[in-house]
């Protein structure tokens, strides 16, 4: 069996996967993907939460595909949880000052 080689500082290299079916999976589902002999990758998205609108496109299928190659964790093959990018604050007037 073939090992998949981490990429620099950590990272997934998902341009060499050999030959074969990966299944990766998050909090969000999970993404399949088929690699045939020549390199050519074919994601699979059916089960993957960010996919499931009917309205989207291969645009944003392909940021989809871009997201999760980010969030891949090369040594557990977990995607991690998405970043919120902005937490909200509330004030809390019963707090004291």
């Amino acid at each position: 069996m073939d090992s998949i080689i981490k990429g620099k500082d950590g990272e997934f290299d998902f341009e060499n996967l050999p030959e074969g079916v990966y299944f990766f999976s998050g909090q969000e589902g999970f993404v399949k993907i088929k690699v045939d002999q020549n390199g050519h990758q074919n994601w699979d998205l059916q089960n993957w939460f960010a996919s499931l609108d009917p309205d989207t496109d291969e645009v944003q299928h392909q940021k989809t595909i871009e997201d999760i190659k980010r969030r891949l964790n090369a040594d557990t093959g977990m995607i991690n949880p998405p970043q919120n990018i902005a937490k909200s604050f509330f004030s809390n007037p019963f707090k004291n000052k």
